[in-house]
């Protein structure tokens, strides 16, 4: 779960919880995303596009070049909200797009669509 605001972070992984999903790696800018992407290596990356020290684009091109990283999942949970940012975030390499503010039968939807309820 990569994002800068601390309160977001904290929902996100309430949420996870409470849906019975294990809790997340958490990262508060995109350098930190992606070293943990890299030696984790997550199921599922949860992250906002705009980070500091790396933006989201940056950090998913790398991740998809990278042959362990290739097939990972990542969900652009974002504030990026425009007619286009949908089209644009799938364009460059996330799985799937949920613009903030959602709920967390929201979340829960665009997981199971990602995973068919397998994460865990």
């Amino acid at each position: 779960m990569a994002d800068a605001n601390d309160n977001f972070r904290e929902l996100v992984c309430l949420y996870l919880k409470f849906l019975n999903y294990p809790l997340p790696s958490v990262a508060s800018d995109g350098e930190e995303a992606l070293s943990k992407a890299l030696t984790e290596r997550p199921d599922l990356i949860v992250m906002e596009v705009r980070l500091p020290r790396k933006d989201g684009f940056g950090i998913v091109a790398q991740l998809r070049n990278n042959p362990l990283t290739r097939d990972t999942r990542i969900l652009a949970a974002t504030a990026m909200a425009g007619p286009q940012d949908r089209e644009k975030c799938l364009e460059k390499g996330f799985n799937a797009y949920l613009a903030k503010p959602f709920t967390m039968v929201e979340f829960k939807d665009i997981l199971e669509s990602m995973f068919g309820g397998n994460l865990r």
